[in-house]
């Protein structure tokens, strides 16, 4: 029954050693105990562990001999200890700290007694108990002799518990006596290559390098990726770097490193990538990307140099895609992919006008070919596709080792993917892209079958068929030229808001103004044309003050009543000191939005432009702006403004807010009151906006009437216009209540009878404000 128990604990460990996944770019575990994507908090997945446990306490309880306190049958020992490491291996850590302190009160034999005492301290510093585990091994460790079976384990625990708490020091000092002493060499090769590691912590890399050495030295008895990263960290660390490249392609010509292929092109592009050879570099590390046995670390590992990469070299659109390749490799909750996702976030406004800029600047130049200049452009697009999926297929079969796919001339038609993709192609060029139905070669029994296939209540929408053609693809070309302009429009504010990203968010100089100065060429507005100005001036103020004079005499000359030139020609009239930062600026006129100073608040906003243009704020006061012309102009015009920053700042957040406003707008109607409407009034006095003093009389007036008498009414001061401004009663459920509360008041309201006021319901004083229909006779 023990004698199971104990094969079933051996079966789980080598599956837990085959199966466990090293992550050699942190130090390795001293020892593994779970499995990628398992979660340390739950038991573990690995058969066999269970069953130990299992026929452990069955043991325990059909051949225990405690007699007068006494354990008589010294194999129950030995079934306590399996008992403790087969629940430390399926991770229940406090039953097995249990079985392990049972075992050490109950007076075992030596052997077994010491086994006991290292396994309870290795379960107290999976409990984080790391101090407590060193205070009760570090003498045991340092006392027993190297030539003892639990040498190696006890020092290596006490290395663990001083590697939890950051302790380097004293963690290489025990994990070096665990690895020259260790008589198993699978895992004295683990020992030593954390040991190297904890070397390279220290910056100590000759002494790396020695250990590296002494894993490499072990040969075959090694485990097989540990021997293959040890070579590629020391050929990495070799002073003589004439034949590090060659050594590295001679490992991947040996076959027993089939399987660390990523490894090995990993470390070729590590090497190519610290001495500047960066396309080579490049290459190799889509090799190890391609390659088929690749790990998930190593994967990781590779995406994050390529984009930290192409950052450097301010390649954005190439280091946002390996970004977006790295965050499903990471479970989504951890910290690691939130850092990841926010860096990427960081990249969404250059990814979106990126995109912008390509597929316009295509679709310009395909504009700007004659109708027979497209039709070959296509004609030689088509071919050249034709050819990569030929060569593509070809490379297919060359890779086959199979001697059916050799024979592949003589091999039946859809076995031979050539002939296959040559089939396909045919088919698309002369019948287009069809459903898989009956009667497919008829257009009209086609469309027949398709309306009749859809369920009743659906839309009835039949997909054109489309035939893939030179001339086909060029009828697809735009030419109204409304929709020409509208492809122009979008791809000058690409131009545009790229050149103030990469100059406000990302300090590129040269790639702002090639950006910018391409924008120009472009024919913008005069109002965009002055922004990019004053730009072009900031950037070159310091690095070329010819360049930037140039641009100034461009705006001051051409624009000189435009904000731009009027900041640049007298600063101090924008009154700099309280124009800290783009976030002061956004805070000040939200404060105006709140207060409904909106006149005040768009003026702010016309000189403030110039300090945000490019800034991080500039989308939310592009938002503020369009919702407060809206309070001002109705909801046309509103629409009209978030439509312009939908357009403008499309996948941030500030652009999605927009489309979310305009497809509720579009949804209920232009805001139309639906369900019932209550006989709500509402007792309206209107202003001019500029009687500021009368409009806060006559509101105190109201409130102290008001809180004297018994009428839950309240009092508020709404903005109408540009013009006008309301003050409002409002909680009124009758309009006659308004004289009878009129008669009843002392002579403090006597000069309400004299104002001029009206009455309204709710639904018509809402409609008043969003489409602005009230007729002001003031």
């Amino acid at each position: 029954m023990l004698f199971n128990g104990k094969e079933a604990f051996e079966v789980g460990s080598q599956i837990l050693k085959q199966a466990h996944e090293d992550n050699f770019f942190e130090l390795l575990p001293v020892e593994p105990i779970s499995l990628l994507g398992e979660d340390v908090n739950l038991p573990t997945i690995v058969p066999g562990f269970t069953r130990a446990e299992e026929k452990a306490v069955k043991s325990i309880q059909k051949h225990s001999m405690n007699i007068k306190g006494k354990q008589r049958n010294r194999k129950i020992d030995e079934a306590y200890l399996l008992l403790g490491k087969a629940r430390y291996f399926d991770r229940r850590f406090f039953p097995a700290l249990e079985a392990f302190n049972y075992l050490l009160e109950s007076e075992a034999d030596y052997k077994t007694f010491i086994e006991g005492r290292v396994w309870r301290e290795r379960t107290n510093i999976r409990l984080n108990n790391n101090a407590l585990a060193i205070q009760n091994l570090r003498s045991l460790a340092l006392d027993l002799p190297s030539k003892n079976k639990f040498y190696a384990l006890a020092n290596a625990t006490v290395g663990e518990a001083y590697l939890n708490l950051k302790e380097i020091d004293s963690a290489l000092y025990y994990i070096k006596r665990a690895a020259l002493s260790d008589r198993q060499k699978k895992q004295r090769a683990r020992y030593l290559f954390l040991v190297a590691q904890l070397f390279e912590e220290k910056s100590i890399l000759d002494s790396a390098q020695w250990a590296y050495s002494e894993v490499i030295d072990l040969k075959r008895k090694a485990p097989r990726n540990l021997f293959v990263n040890a070579k590629i960290r020391s050929e990495l660390y070799s002073k003589d770097s004439t034949e590090v490249v060659d050594n590295l392609l001679k490992m991947l010509d040996n076959y027993e490193n089939e399987a660390y292929l990523h490894s090995i092109y990993r470390g070729l592009g590590q090497y190519h990538l610290k001495r500047g050879m960066h396309s080579m570099a490049i290459n190799y590390y889509n090799e190890s990307l391609r390659s088929p046995q690749i790990d998930t670390y190593t994967k990781i590992a590779n995406y994050t140099d390529l984009a930290d990469y192409m950052f450097d070299e301010g390649a954005y659109v190439a280091a946002g895609a390996y970004l977006d390749s790295i965050i499903p490799l990471y479970d989504q909750k951890s910290l690691q992919a939130k850092r990841l996702v926010r860096r990427r976030d960081n990249l969404s406004e250059v990814l979106l006008f990126e995109s912008q800029k390509k597929q316009t600047d295509s679709l310009l130049r395909l504009v700007a070919l004659s109708e027979q200049e497209q039709i070959v452009y296509f004609d030689s697009l088509l071919e050249q596709k034709k050819k990569e999926q030929f060569r593509a297929a070809q490379k297919q079969t060359q890779s086959s080792k199979t001697g059916f796919l050799k024979r592949e001339k003589q091999a039946f038609y859809f076995y031979n993917p050539n002939l296959v993709i040559q089939g396909k192609q045919d088919f698309l060029a002369r019948w287009g892209t069809r459903p898989n139905v009956d009667n497919w070669r008829t257009a009209t029994d086609l469309k027949a079958i398709l309306i009749e296939t859809q369920t009743e209540g659906e839309e009835q929408q039949v997909n054109p068929i489309e035939i893939i053609t030179p001339e086909a693809m060029a009828a697809k070309v735009p030419k109204s030229e409304a929709l020409i302009d509208s492809v122009r429009k979008v791809n000058r504010n690409a131009y545009l808001q790229l050149g103030l990203i990469y100059k406000e968010k990302f300090d590129e100089i040269k790639m702002a103004n090639q950006h910018l100065q391409t924008f120009l060429k472009r024919k913008p507005e005069d109002l965009k044309r002055q922004e990019a100005l004053y730009h072009l001036f900031k950037l070159n103020e310091k690095v070329d003050q010819e360049n930037a004079n140039a641009y100034k005499e461009q705006l001051t000359l051409n624009y000189p009543e435009s904000p731009y030139a009027k900041f640049l020609l007298d600063p101090e009239n924008y009154d700099e000191s309280e124009l800290q930062t783009p976030e002061r600026l956004y805070e000040k006129v939200y404060a105006l939005f709140e207060a409904q100073q909106f006149t005040e608040l768009l003026e702010s906003i016309a000189i403030m432009e110039v300090m945000l243009s490019g800034s991080s704020a500039a989308p939310r006061v592009a938002l503020l702006k369009a919702n407060t012309i809206g309070r001002l102009q109705g909801i046309e015009a509103w629409k009209k403004e978030l439509e312009e920053v939908a357009n403008v700042y499309g996948t941030l957040e500030v652009g999605e807010h927009a489309k979310r406003l305009l497809a509720e707008i579009k949804a209920t109607q232009n805001l139309s009151d639906r369900g019932p409407i209550y006989k709500n009034y509402k007792w309206i006095f209107p202003f001019q906006n500029k009687q500021k003093g009368q409009i806060q009389l006559l509101e105190k007036t109201l409130k102290d009437a008001l809180q004297e008498s018994p009428k839950k009414w309240s009092v508020s001061i709404d903005t109408y216009d540009e013009i006008t401004t309301f003050i409002v009663v409002h909680g009124i459920l009758d309009p006659n209540e308004i004289e009878d509360w009129l008669d009843s008041t002392d002579e403090k309201t006597v000069t309400l009878r004299e104002r001029n006021y009206f009455v309204a319901l709710s639904a018509t004083y809402r409609d008043y404000q969003k489409n602005k229909t009230w007729k002001n006779n003031l």
